[in-house]
């Protein structure tokens, strides 16, 4: 995924301070594909990250204004202030390195973050690298069950919360089927169920 910058440490201040609202966040859950630049090549994250959203089609960057560049250059994340095109031994420094989680954002007194840590617990993210190499899961059913079951918790919190869709991808991170469905599984609806299939590959 591409999108904004991971925010590291000195970040949470701009959080804490209101330059970088929660709801301009989307969570990487340990697990979720990204794009890893030292190998070049898409990997499971090894921890969780929160990163800026992105936009559009090409989803850069939230922040980031083609006529003007970034439109937070004061606030600007860590990982900003470490990028020089001329020179990535600064940013490649922090990757993987001091990042924040969701915990390190909500204070412990939030209902929210006690719902944070019961979802990591129920709904774990699949091992999205071996589904995308292998183009298959072990136990199906039971997979399917889970991205009901976590569609099912989500829209309670969100009701119950109020939460805006933003919201929703900050305290939770993507729903379970929309993960599955980028790595070539196959979801449709019928009635209030959620159904998963997996393709076959050819040759």
């Amino acid at each position: 995924m591409s999108g904004g910058p991971a925010l590291h440490g000195p970040d949470k201040a701009l959080v804490q301070n209101g330059s970088i609202p929660l709801s301009s966040l989307i969570t990487i859950r340990k697990g979720e594909l990204v794009h890893h630049p030292p190998a070049a090549q898409v990997l499971s994250a090894r921890q969780e990250l929160i990163k800026i959203r992105g936009v559009g089609k090409q989803w850069t960057c939230m922040y980031y204004d083609e006529s003007s560049g970034c439109t937070i250059y004061a606030n600007r994340p860590e990982a900003c202030r470490a990028l020089k095109c001329w020179d990535t031994q600064a940013i490649e420094a922090l990757i993987e390195h001091d990042t924040l989680s969701r915990i390190d954002l909500v204070e412990s007194d939030d209902p929210l973050y006690h719902a944070i840590m019961e979802h990591e617990s129920l709904f774990p993210c699949p091992d999205l690298e071996s589904i995308l190499k292998h183009g298959a899961v072990s136990g199906p059913q039971e997979l399917e069950e889970m991205v009901n079951r976590e569609l099912a918790y989500r829209t309670r919190m969100v009701g119950a919360q109020r939460l805006t869709l933003h919201q929703e991808l900050f305290y939770f991170g993507r729903p379970l089927f929309q993960l599955l469905i980028s790595v070539g599984g196959e979801v449709r609806q019928v009635g209030n169920t959620l159904h998963v299939g997996w393709p076959q590959r050819q040759g």
